[in-house]
């Protein structure tokens, strides 16, 4: 390929909007939106007024014509413009106020209007058709669809010719004679390696390794590439980062607003992990079943621990009920391809999923508890014991504070009855009670926890005849001022003969003859504030309070079921004052950032580990967790399962699900990694969408091909590296990527592999490979990321570099990274201006050419034509061609310097950022 020079070109892009798209044609990624963020909002919102029963001003929003045709008043929706729609208005409270009980949260009202922008989408609807019950979709989808039966093992077809190399030809090789077609020609040697060297480690190969390879004559010269570059250990991170896509990795936890430190403290030991495990050629089920259960069969400090980290890596929602979608989603859509989560709120729509599949997952996920298990010796990094006196003065301090508060709260807890009992009675409220003169706490010391706790006592256990709190019920029922007037009645009463107060409360009344509710509350806090004392002095063991006489028996009230004052943990934690738990937060805060950043950090990993009572899922109906449905049994889909479906006892049920994602009858699994091996080497799945092999996937464009693939990785012990071998010693893979008009007439896309498909660097491997072929590439594995955009630009692989999910770098984004708010099967490929802006004005790029540069000047003997040589060498690897040549050095003898900027630094750029490097063959 020719150096195509560079030129700022201004495109206006006319994108085709949503409503453009037929009604039974929108994306199924925007159906799965409709599907999981919308329907559920109207369901819950709207359709009990405006749907097939009630149709308030003529309104129904329970299906899309429907919607389209409006109410009484006219149009409610512009399709594309949610500004101008009045159903959005009116759910912003900007006309109408709908819902009208109260305004829907944010994030629901945001889907909405997402949902009218993207023209809103709708799944297709055919009135014609009745409906099939669930089990006739379940039993129709095993028996028929594609994705669902089981693997076969073909026998490769005998094919003429010479030109397969292996199985994977003959598969092809037909598909193409039975379309007329015929393969392309092979690549040549510098292609070829530069493919393989990309595919398989992200980086460009060296101009030595290019001409070793170029001058191997041996028949298995490929082969032996091929080995070399599985056996290097930036194999694990190209490859691995490819899984990170799927396992939505980041280092932070996403928004929270609790004012904590959002970044985890050990991510980037599940991405050692990964990358490690790619290295080691783990096998892909045993790979699995570490990442969900590896604490099954792992002690502390086995590294195996830290895969653990695929379910606890995503993004951490405000709702626990969405933190466990994301697990399941991850789960069933980067390992089975299945949108098991869109059956959250209803059966799926298109798949034989249901709510009781859903739901039986979310029991598998939401019976766990979160660790940081040792995934190594405590004390491997020298540093350890400044580390750890460090983290034990930090948490000597947070102890303290904690200690501190909790002595605040029991005390005051067991002290201030007054302070806390007045409230519970009077109906007066706190600027009132703050006058009272007995009081002894001031009004914003008294801690609402506590009296919410004296409310509850009263609430539940006191009672008109109760021999100790009755008095206290009468006041409270009748009120400050009733009380006051009575108050001489009901002294008489509680008082005299055939009370049956308990002794010690009627002689106190007797004698203290208490006219307000004040003195009433005033008169128990006497009686009350010595148990207190006892109840302090004897550590807080109620059992061991034991007074004698009339007090015994309102101590065994006092302190017995619902005591307001036998306080555990969360009722001290409750208790806390906003300031208290600010400052803890401050404190937990300081040991975080002390384990995320500080040398000698242990390696800990972020993990699960099982609970100790599990119990049964129930379904939320309308995904609803204050509708709670029937229970469900924790299980496998129902639609992979062959017969009746096993119910999970082992625990939570981590480890039988990862068996059954791996096992010999899950006819999706080793499909969908297989496809997605194969799309890292062609740029291309053969099945299309990646992510989901449900009814609504078209069929791999080679089925047989797909089969032989996943059958060669079971029969070869799920081994990536012998099925990447597989693939690359084919013929099909060592074609050229050279275009041919007459086949691409007949094949447009190259489904049928004609051709290999030319494909441009992802992020990662464009600055990696401008590292490198400047020869400032810090290659080293492992440890925690890094700011590699910030200057000076940290030269480890981009791999390394830190992933904010809350604050995803733009530049990140212009050239296509991932989004890693949910699992990628596939990443997206743009051409968008900023892309050519970054290369031209970039610092780190013009700081990787620079580098080039200088290094043709550490030569004195080098002459301008044998500096434009050894650069084309380091950057394309390969020399010059004569128009090339003729080009640069005429460049470089007339151009001025720009101060410290040279005319080859100009050059080095431009190889930099040229189509020949930033695309592979």
């Amino acid at each position: 390929m020719r150096i195509i020079a560079l030129s700022l070109v201004a495109t206006a892009t006319m994108c085709l909007p949503a409503i453009a798209l037929a009604e039974t044609n929108f994306p199924p990624e925007h159906v799965e939106f409709f599907e999981k963020s919308v329907r559920p909002v109207f369901m819950k919102h709207c359709v009990s007024c405006h749907g097939p029963e009630k149709q308030e001003a003529g309104l129904r929003l329970d299906a899309r014509s429907a919607i389209l045709k409006g109410s009484d008043s006219g149009k409610v929706v512009v399709e594309g413009k949610p500004d101008d729609s009045g159903l959005v208005q009116a759910i912003r409270y900007e006309t109408y106020e709908m819902p009208p009980a109260a305004q829907m949260p944010a994030e629901e009202i945001a889907a909405v209007e997402k949902w009218v922008k993207l023209g809103m989408p709708w799944p297709e609807e055919d009135e014609a058709l009745q409906p099939m019950s669930f089990d006739d979709r379940l039993v129709n989808d095993k028996q028929h669809h594609w994705s669902f039966q089981p693997i076969q093992d073909p026998p490769a077809p005998e094919v003429s010719g010479d030109w397969a190399h292996n199985e994977i030809d003959r598969f092809v090789q037909k598909r193409l004679a039975e379309a007329d077609l015929a393969p392309s020609k092979m690549a040549s040697r510098p292609t070829l390696i530069r493919r393989a060297t990309f595919d398989l480690t992200g980086l460009p190969p060296t101009q030595a390794e290019v001409d070793a390879f170029v001058n191997d004559e041996s028949p298995d010269a490929f082969a032996k590439v091929i080995d070399r570059l599985l056996a290097s250990p930036q194999y694990g991170v190209k490859w691995g980062r490819n899984w990170l896509d799927v396992a939505r990795y980041s280092d932070t936890r996403g928004y929270l607003n609790d004012g904590q430190d959002r970044r985890f403290p050990y991510a980037h030991a599940y991405r050692d992990y990964v990358i490690d495990s790619f290295n080691l050629d783990t096998p892909y089920d045993e790979f699995l079943k570490e990442q969900l259960a590896a604490d099954y069969f792992a002690e502390e400090g086995d590294r195996r621990l830290a895969g653990l980290g695929l379910i606890r890596i995503g993004r951490q929602f405000l709702k626990h009920q969405d933190t466990i979608d994301d697990r399941i989603d991850v789960v069933t859509r980067g390992v089975l391809g299945l949108t098991v989560s869109c059956a959250r709120c209803h059966d799926h729509k298109y798949d034989a999923i249901s709510m009781a599949d859903y739901y039986g997952m979310y029991g598998i996920f939401d019976q766990i508890n979160e660790t940081m298990p040792l995934v190594g010796p405590i004390d491997a990094h020298p540093q350890y014991p400044e580390f750890k006196q460090k983290l034990d003065e930090l948490q000597k301090e947070l102890d303290e504070h904690n200690t501190k508060v909790e002595t605040a709260v029991r005390t005051e807890s067991t002290t201030n009855f007054f302070d806390f009992v007045v409230r519970a009675v009077s109906k007066k409220q706190d600027v009132e009670i703050a006058k009272y003169e007995q009081n002894e706490l001031d009004q914003k010391s008294v801690r609402p926890h506590l009296v919410n706790k004296w409310k509850q006592f009263a609430d539940r256990l006191w009672k008109p005849e109760d021999p100790i709190w009755g008095p206290l019920w009468k006041a409270r029922d009748m009120g400050e001022e009733a009380y006051a007037e009575q108050h001489e009645a009901l002294l008489g009463e509680w008082t005299g003969e055939g009370s049956k107060l308990n002794e010690a409360i009627r002689t106190a009344l007797a004698e203290k003859r208490p006219a307000t509710l004040p003195a009433l509350v005033d008169t128990y806090d006497e009686l009350l504030k010595p148990l207190g004392q006892s109840y302090r002095e004897a550590g807080y063991n109620k059992d061991a309070v034991k007074p004698e006489g009339p007090t015994a028996e309102i101590a065994k009230s006092l302190l017995g079921r619902f005591s307001p004052i036998v306080l555990d943990d969360n009722d001290v934690r409750r208790a806390a004052y906003t300031s208290e738990n600010n400052h803890k937060k401050k404190l937990e805060g300081k040991i975080r950032g002390h384990e995320i950043d500080a040398a000698g950090s242990p390696p800990r990993a972020m993990a699960v580990a099982e609970r100790e009572n599990v119990s049964d899922p129930v379904i939320y109906l309308r995904g609803d967790p204050g509708r709670r449905g029937d229970k469900v049994k924790r299980q496998f889909v129902r639609v992979l399962d062959e017969s009746e479906p096993q119910i999970y006892t082992k625990g939570s049920g981590r480890l039988e699900l990862a068996e059954d994602l791996v096992s010999a009858d899950n006819p999706l699994t080793s499909r969908v990694i297989a496809n997605r091996v194969w799309m890292g080497h062609f740029d291309q799945p053969l099945v299309l969408t990646p992510g989901d092999f449900g009814v609504r996937s078209d069929p791999p464009a080679n089925p047989q091909l797909l089969d032989h693939l996943a059958s060669y990785l079971q029969k070869n012990d799920w081994s990536l590296k012998k099925l990447h071998k597989h693939i690359m010693l084919s013929a099909t893979y060592q074609q050229s990527s050279e275009d041919r008009q007459d086949a691409r007439a007949k094949d447009p896309e190259n489904r049928l592999n004609w051709k290999m498909n030319r494909r441009r660097l992802t992020f990662e491997e464009m600055r990696d490979g401008m590292l490198s072929v400047s020869g400032k590439l810090d290659e080293s594995l492992g440890g925690r990321a890094v700011k590699i955009l910030d200057d000076p630009f940290p030269p480890r692989r981009t791999v390394y570099g830190f992933v904010d999910r809350q604050d995803l770098p733009n530049l990140y984004r212009a050239f296509d990274y991932p989004s890693p708010d949910a699992t990628s099967p596939e990443r997206s490929k743009t051409s968008v201006p900023q892309q050519a802006l970054y290369l031209l004005n970039s610092a780190f790029v013009q700081r990787q050419a620079a580098a080039l540069a200088k290094d043709l000047e550490k030569n004195d003997q080098l002459d301008n034509q044998k500096k434009l040589q050894q650069l084309f060498h380091a950057v394309l690897q390969r020399g010059p061609r004569p128009d090339e040549t003729e080009l640069f050095l005429a460049y470089a003898e007339k151009a001025p310097n720009n101060g410290d900027w040279t005319a080859w630094d100009n050059i080095a750029q431009v190889l930099l950022v040229s189509n020949e490097f930033m695309f592979v063959d």
